[in-house]
């Protein structure tokens, strides 16, 4: 008859192995672990009409956090502007930095926004105006789905961030006064399903803003 004999494991024994264990997995979490952006989804965005052509801009802020062990970089940002009835997309790329509520338009220069470095644990916020590709794209009212990619330390393939529905119940208008962008708005303090992006006036100040937000 054959005993099947074990080997003996002492309580040290035990102990060291799983310290030497998790020593590498804590190795791995801070040192090995690549840069990993995270974003939350949009709770304010602008649309706007360019002065003199039917072509829509898109203006919000990209709140980014480097969750990953190592430092990081976001090359450029593009978003997807699809509508859910049609299924037609069009795509908009970050085209310069910056807040188009209550500003002149200069129009859009030669330079384009710089990269995005991010030590592990860092968070950023950049505002982006954001420009078709198709010159004099304009939407029509109804309900559409935006998507943030991002291009990542000089990888070819992008990484989706999030989505955001749309509801869009206002076409952006051309506007009367010179070098001017129209806009309409959504602004919400709490993250939601839905933003309704709608024109509440020509009126951007605070107390305005509280009551579309209340909406």
């Amino acid at each position: 008859m054959f005993h099947l004999s074990l080997p003996n494991i002492e309580v040290r024994d035990f102990v060291s192995g799983t310290s030497l264990l998790i020593s590498f997995l804590t190795a791995y979490w801070n040192i090995l672990r690549g840069a990993k952006f995270v974003s939350p989804p949009l709770r304010w965005i602008a649309l706007g009409r360019m002065p003199e052509t039917h072509t829509l801009v898109i203006n919000f802020p990209i709140s980014i956090t480097n969750v990953g062990g190592r430092t990081g970089v976001i090359d450029s940002f593009y978003v997807d502007f699809s509508s859910l009835s049609t299924h037609k997309s069009e795509r908009f790329y970050a085209w310069q930095e910056g807040i188009l509520v209550g500003q002149n338009f200069k129009g859009f220069g030669a330079e384009i926004p710089a990269p995005v470095a991010l030590k592990a644990g860092e968070s950023v916020v950049k505002y982006y105006v954001f420009s078709p590709d198709t010159l004099n794209f304009m939407y029509e009212c109804g309900f559409y789905k935006i998507s943030l990619y991002a291009y990542v330390n000089g990888g070819g393939k992008p990484v989706k961030l999030y989505e955001q529905q749309l509801e869009i119940d206002s076409v952006v208008e051309p506007s009367s006064i010179p070098n001017t962008i129209s806009l309409i708005f959504s602004y919400k303090l709490l993250p939601t399903k839905v933003l309704k992006v709608s024109n509440y006036g020509t009126d951007t100040s605070a107390a305005s803003v509280i009551e579309i937000v209340k909406r």
